[in-house]
């Protein structure tokens, strides 16, 4: 008898903490909670943009919408004149939500890497511990990076497409891994970049090339780029023994 009333003493304890516990959690999810949707964001912006670039930085709102405000702090060693963020929000009773760091990229080094660390806090409203700080981490593209990556390359010579990709070498210039979309493993073509009004582009008179079969060429070429990515290489072949012209044509690179 001892033990039955023991074993229904236990029973009716361990109710009484699970309804607690229910009626807390209840509580808890019945209360807006905002997050951001993310701990981290990566961007790199184009070299080409000149203003203030956007930064979107989601929020997401669970147990239910508000048209609270909250406030947001931003820790960065940029200085103001770099970035801009609103120090408050009003959220919109909806379940998502989105705030915006602005970068003025002509007040950013280009090719160096920044980061900006926005925490969250309200009285009005939940803050999720877990997701209430943000590390954003951002650069801009360098000029040559700028020209790096696949792209598309339409040969008139042959009419053919296929694609090439480009690295970046140095400051001025980049290199083609699939010149004539037939090289020697290791073989590659380098293509100069003047970063001035003319735009131009060029590939240094008899540069050395070596096809998968092994015939060697001299390879030269010039032509223009266009802040947009794309450029376009008007290049001659010769025989690397003969100095016979064995192919002119251009090659349309077009950024994918």
């Amino acid at each position: 008898m001892k033990s039955h009333t023991l074993i229904l003493s236990f029973i009716a304890l361990l109710l009484i903490v699970s309804c607690s516990k229910n009626e807390y959690l209840d509580a808890t999810i019945d209360q807006p909670t905002v997050e951001f949707s993310s701990l981290t964001i990566n961007k790199t912006i184009s070299f080409s943009e000149n203003s203030t670039y956007n930064i979107a930085v989601p929020l997401q709102i669970f147990g239910g919408t508000s048209d609270k405000a909250i406030s947001i702090q931003a820790k960065t060693d940029l200085s103001s004149d770099k970035y801009s963020v609103a120090t408050s929000k009003t959220l919109n009773n909806t379940a998502l939500d989105t705030i915006y760091v602005g970068i003025n990229t002509q007040n950013i080094q280009k090719g160096k890497t920044y980061t900006i660390e926005l925490s969250l806090s309200a009285n009005d409203v939940s803050i999720s511990e877990n997701y209430k700080t943000c590390l954003i981490t951002f650069s801009q593209e360098t000029f040559m990076d700028f020209f790096t990556g696949t792209y598309s390359c339409k040969e008139s010579a042959t009419n053919s497409v296929y694609e090439v990709e480009f690295e970046k070498q140095d400051d001025s210039s980049i290199k083609n891994n699939n010149f004539w979309d037939f090289p020697l493993n290791g073989q590659y073509v380098t293509y100069e970049f003047t970063q001035d009004d003319s735009h131009s582009v060029k590939i240094a008179d008899d540069t050395e090339w070596i096809d998968f079969l092994g015939n060697k060429y001299l390879i030269s070429g010039s032509g223009t780029y266009e802040l947009n990515g794309n450029f376009v290489v008007a290049y001659e072949m010769k025989d690397a023994t003969t100095k016979n012209t064995y192919q002119t044509g251009t090659h349309t690179f077009t950024k994918k």
